[in-house]
């Protein structure tokens, strides 16, 4: 049971179709798309150091279970705060926002031509030009900045029709700007 005094306030969202554990509160940082990242590391290193299931293994098997999936938890949420696409998502579920018809609404067809013409010169670039896919890789990389600055602004507005736009955008960036590093051997 001194387990569970120790869990108490940091379990439940209760906004429907929200994640289950806010994260943020988990981690006691403010809310929203700016992130220390080094407050986020301390936070769980420290949460981990308390709560690993191997320091609950002399206790009860609920406790353990407990344990285990608090863990669990910390780990899940750090890996989605950590990841500025991931965290964006999460903000958006957090408020409620229903993200599969955000999806469908699509994002403006200004960016869909430029998503088009971003994707067909990376497929124009042979694969061994380092300098030609790390200039790319330049470029979408200030494309994905502007998108999550917006997106960033339209969060802190509860503006969530624009920052679904704009996480669709970084969704879509991140997964070019992968592809368009340079792959060094």
């Amino acid at each position: 049971m001194r387990l569970r005094r120790k869990f108490h306030g940091l379990i439940v969202n209760a906004n429907p179709g929200a994640p289950a554990r806010d994260y943020f509160s988990l981690f006691n940082i403010e809310p929203g798309m700016s992130l220390d990242e080094a407050a986020l590391e301390r936070a769980y290193h420290m949460l981990l150091s308390q709560f690993h299931p191997d320091r609950y293994a002399g206790k009860s098997a609920v406790e353990q279970r407990v344990a285990a999936q608090f863990c669990a938890d910390v780990n899940s949420g750090y890996r989605t705060l950590l990841n500025e696409v991931t965290r964006a998502e999460y903000l958006l579920k957090s408020a409620g926002v229903d993200l599969e018809a955000a999806e469908r609404d699509g994002v403006g067809a200004d960016f869909l031509m430029t998503q088009i013409m971003l994707r067909e010169r990376l497929e124009d670039i042979p694969v061994g030009e380092m300098a030609e896919r790390g200039a790319l890789a330049e470029e979408i990389t200030e494309h994905y900045h502007a998108s999550r600055d917006r997106c960033a602004r339209a969060i802190a507005e509860s503006d969530w029709s624009e920052a679904a736009r704009a996480w669709q955008e970084m969704c879509f960036l991140s997964k070019l700007l992968d592809a368009a590093r340079p792959v060094e051997h």
